[in-house]
């Protein structure tokens, strides 16, 4: 686990729901998910691996924790009660209402770009696993604080996804590192948390096996996308909509195609043009919307390659080993929906190293500044005493 990169975690994902639909749509699925994963393959030999001997050894102060504590919960509190308010939506606080709140804002919010609160967030997303990085710098008392907020963020974020609960499960338990026995005691908590959350959701009362149908609706859903001929688009509009993500939707009005949403409408229309549930299609879904799929493939193999590239390159530099696996646990489970939604993702990860590195290093930056401004004191107060000698 500790040698694989962020290239790595796409290319198991590209695998593990790419090779499967040959069950349901034929040798065309094979062919799309190699022609996505050379470029991955090639991005992820020239990835560099996790090296602990890079990583900084000395403890952090306790004004760094209380800068990253603080910053967490105020974020918190301030999108709770302002922002996203993602509590109103928590799987856990609401149960089956939870999902259809999400539903209804994927109707309000189909075709539009994200608002910069909604945009902040996705930023955001990797600041828990972040502060479960730095406990291993910091004291006993310190290690709780940080533990207490990156839970707090974690449980915030869950909102209507069980896949968010079981990843979460997921880091915590393994941890930086993994050997066989975390691994067994990391999948039977994310097995049992699963469980659970799909009994508070309500999934249990309309599926015997909600893991079994969890994984298998994708495949189901490509099928009757394939059978219901939901249209098709050139490969170019695949690689524009990719460079829309860099213009915020709250500062030039933008239109952005809603995949699911849209082959939702197409496999169950409705009469007022909303859908009563989001289906998803796998990352595959796609590759079959843009033609010619082949090249589609291609482009999303070396736009995903690229991006993971850059974002590893940037986990390593930091030595955020916890925050790698999140990231590629978030890859895994982004690509059983769409390719597009994991390019999100990695934007968003990149945007958020540009000011992490400054939060962590705030108190030695004001350490910096305050320094001066006390010997600058200590000089006058010397000439002070000098002149009236």
């Amino acid at each position: 686990m500790n040698r694989l990169s962020v290239c790595h975690f796409i290319l198991i994902g590209l695998l593990f729901w790419g090779l499967p639909a040959v069950f349901v749509v034929g040798p065309s699925a094979i062919l799309y998910t190699f022609a996505a994963v050379i470029p991955v393959w090639i991005c992820a030999r020239c990835s560099s691996a996790m090296k602990w001997s890079t990583q900084p050894d000395s403890g952090i102060g306790t004004t760094t924790v209380f800068i990253l504590v603080s910053f967490a919960i105020t974020y918190l509190i301030a999108d709770a009660l302002f922002g996203q308010k993602l509590f109103a939506s928590n799987l856990f606080l609401h149960g089956v209402k939870a999902v259809d709140m999400s539903v209804d804002q994927s109707n309000a919010m189909n075709s539009q770009g994200r608002g910069i609160v909604a945009l902040f967030g996705t930023i955001i997303g990797l600041l828990p696993y972040c502060l479960i990085d730095v406990t291993r710098h910091a004291r006993r008392f310190e290690r709780w604080a940080l533990w207490t907020a990156a839970i707090l963020l974690l449980f915030y974020g869950v909102a209507a996804s069980r896949a968010a609960a079981v990843m979460s499960v997921l880091i915590i338990v393994m941890g930086k590192t993994s050997n066989w026995r975390r691994i067994l005691v990391a999948g039977g908590a994310a097995f049992a948390l699963f469980s659970f959350a799909s009994a508070v959701r309500g999934d249990l009362a309309t599926s015997r096996n909600p893991l079994a149908e969890a994984i298998g609706a994708p495949y189901v859903n490509l099928l009757l996308m394939r059978a219901a001929h939901c249209g098709s688009a050139p490969w170019y509009y695949y690689i524009g909509e990719f460079f829309k993500k860099f213009i915020p939707g709250f500062i030039y009005p933008k239109s952005v195609y809603s995949f699911n949403v849209e082959t939702s409408l197409c496999i169950y229309p409705s009469a007022d043009e909303s859908v009563t549930s989001v289906s998803i299609f796998t990352w595959l879904g796609e590759m079959f919307y843009y033609t010619p799929s082949i090249l589609t493939a291609l482009c999303a193999g070396i736009l995903l390659g690229l991006m993971g590239l850059l974002v590893n390159r940037q986990l390593v530099r930091n030595g955020l080993p916890c925050a790698r696996i999140g990231v590629g646990y978030a890859i895994i489970t982004l690509l059983r929906s769409r390719s597009q939604d994991v390019l999100t993702y990695l934007i968003a990860q990149v945007i958020f190293f540009l000011f992490w590195p400054h939060l962590y290093r705030l108190s030695r930056y004001l350490r910096h500044c305050v320094a001066p401004l006390s010997g600058l004191t200590s000089s006058r107060e010397l000439a002070d005493d000098v002149t009236q000698s």
